[in-house]
């Protein structure tokens, strides 16, 4: 018995099979449709990769969303594979369309103006046109209320045509693709967006957009179907067929696959994210408080201890200089004194000849104005910084004056040094007038050229005057001496710093020369710096204006 139920069971389950394999197998084209068909193998079909929830590429670059699910359908219907084509805009899409570079556009809206180029099949979709504007607006707004709002619309779009057409007064501004519209309206770009309902809500959702809403219906309507070129008439009744195989219930499928209508969890939502960012902020900011005001302290206590300290060395570098000059200062005064005093004494001798006599009157006369000179700078020096010292211009002929100096430090150079002054007058003038103090500026100019000729055993030394600009006078010792190592370059023009360049040879001067100079130029509206290399000599620059 067992066994005759069971024979029973398999019949009818192979006829239920068989039954199902027949329905499958109905070919719903006509013999000259499917003729058709198989002498067209490749058919290309427009697929866009930026258009969600219709068509777009996901992930795993597999091309998905409402349109793809129906021409899955269509093609299994038909019973044919068409060939897909990707592009990334709509513009493009539509002019591939135009030019048959693809056969196929799916999920299109007609118009009158494409009408000249494609067959429509019959809509397989219909989605409306809505108003989407931020949240802080009323529901229920219709299309006359958007006059003087600005009014974000995707470029090329059968409803921006629909609305430049019905709608002129409207300040529409096309965009390249909706996700900009919305995001335009999102940070407050735009006043409101149309554009399709189901694409909408899907950005909306997926791009947690949740401070917009759709507040109203323009009462246009996308009625989508697939667009054919227009040679193809043929084409046009065999997807017409296709499409009308998918049944209600399939297509409502795929729309509740593709556009779920369900409330945003607040978790997701632009109030939960703004509070969220507020007690952010807000923790932050305690935190940084509490940190300054520690940091604050810190840095109290680091400043009142930087400054004791810095105290105690000024004092202590103050302390240190007085002793190196007071030092210096006497064997500067010691050392012409000695020989004013040794000299003396030998020259009433009735034992010297004349010429021996001549030669210590020449030496106490070069140590007295050498005492002279040291007493001057302590006098100068001593003058600018309690200010008591003052600028005395006169118009001077200011070549004339260099020469002059130049001629008398000529005079000075000692017979042991094979050195030369040499003046370079790039002002191409024999005569240049100046308005400055004559005296500081041959002080100056002096003490440069002295110092070049003491620290240089031959050579040129050569002194230049030109323009630094329309307003300056720019002027140059240049010497071929010992130079200056790199980390005595930013000292030397410091109160009392002399500086041995050289550990076999004492060189005699009270380290103020510089520092004076440099004092003096400053009360002229001058400037003063070098450039040295050691072993390469020195060039002293400084400016002074041409007034």
């Amino acid at each position: 018995m067992r066994v005759k139920e069971y024979l029973i069971l398999l019949t009818a389950g192979f006829l239920l099979i068989t039954s199902s394999c027949n329905y499958k197998q109905e070919d719903i084209l006509t013999q000259k449709e499917r003729i058709w068909l198989h002498n067209h193998p490749s058919i290309k079909v427009a697929v866009s990769t930026t258009f969600p929830p219709f068509q777009f590429t996901d992930a795993n670059n597999n091309s998905v969303g409402i349109s793809i699910d129906i021409l899955t359908l269509l093609e299994n219907n038909i019973g044919y594979k068409f060939k897909k084509a990707y592009y990334d805009n709509w513009k493009n899409i539509l002019d591939a369309g135009k030019t048959k570079q693809v056969d196929v556009i799916l999920e299109i809206q007609e118009t009158a103006d494409r009408r000249n180029y494609f067959h429509f099949t019959k809509p397989f979709i219909s989605i409306p046109h809505v108003i989407i504007m931020r949240k802080n607006n009323v529901d229920n707004i219709t299309i006359d209320e958007l006059e003087n709002l600005r009014i974000a619309v995707v470029d090329n779009y059968a409803v921006h045509e629909h609305l430049k057409s019905l709608y002129p007064e409207l300040k529409l501004y096309p965009l390249p693709n909706d996700l900009a519209c919305l995001l335009a309206l999102s940070n407050q770009k735009v006043d409101a967006v149309i554009t399709q309902q189901g694409y909408a809500i899907y950005e909306i959702h997926k791009e947690v957009l949740s401070n917009l809403q759709i507040v109203g219906n323009i009462g246009y309507d996308n009625e989508l179907g697939f667009a054919i070129r227009k040679d193809w008439a043929m084409l046009t009744r065999i997807i017409d067929k296709g499409l009308s195989r998918i049944s209600p219930k399939e297509q409502d499928k795929i729309l509740d696959k593709w556009i779920p209508i369900q409330a945003i969890p607040f978790y997701r939502t632009y109030i939960f994210k703004s509070i969220v960012i507020i007690l952010f902020i807000l923790f932050i900011l305690i935190g940084l408080t509490i940190y300054l005001w520690n940091k604050s302290l810190r840095r109290s206590v680091a400043t009142k201890t930087y400054q004791l300290n810095k105290t105690k060395d000024k004092a202590e570098e103050s302390n240190r200089l007085k002793s190196s000059f007071l030092a210096n200062m006497s064997h500067e005064i010691r050392t012409p004194m000695n020989a004013i005093q040794g000299f003396s004494e030998l020259i009433t001798s009735d034992e010297l000849t004349q010429e021996q006599k001549l030669k210590y009157s020449q030496i106490i006369s070069v140590n007295c104005d050498s005492l002279s000179k040291l007493i001057d700078e302590i006098l100068d020096l001593s003058q600018i910084e309690s200010g008591l010292i003052s600028i005395k211009n006169q118009k001077i002929d200011l070549i004339n004056c260099i020469e002059e100096v130049i001629n008398t430090n000529k005079l000075a150079i000692p017979k042991d040094k094979n050195v030369q002054l040499q003046f370079s007058n790039l002002l191409k003038q024999d005569s240049f007038e100046i308005n400055t103090d004559p005296f500081r500026f041959r002080q100056i100019l002096h003490n440069l050229i002295n110092n070049a000729i003491k620290f240089s055993r031959q050579g040129n030394i050569t002194i230049s005057v030109n323009y630094k600009n329309a307003n300056e006078l720019l002027f140059c010792v240049k010497d071929e001496g010992i130079g200056l190592e790199e980390a005595s370059i930013p000292l030397i023009f410091d109160r009392f710093m002399k500086i041995e360049k050289d550990a076999s040879i004492l060189y005699r001067g009270s380290g103020l020369g510089l520092n004076i100079c440099k004092k003096l130029l400053e009360l002229m509206n001058g400037e003063i710096w070098v450039k040295s290399t050691m072993g390469h000599g020195s060039s002293f620059y400084f400016t002074l204006p041409i007034y």
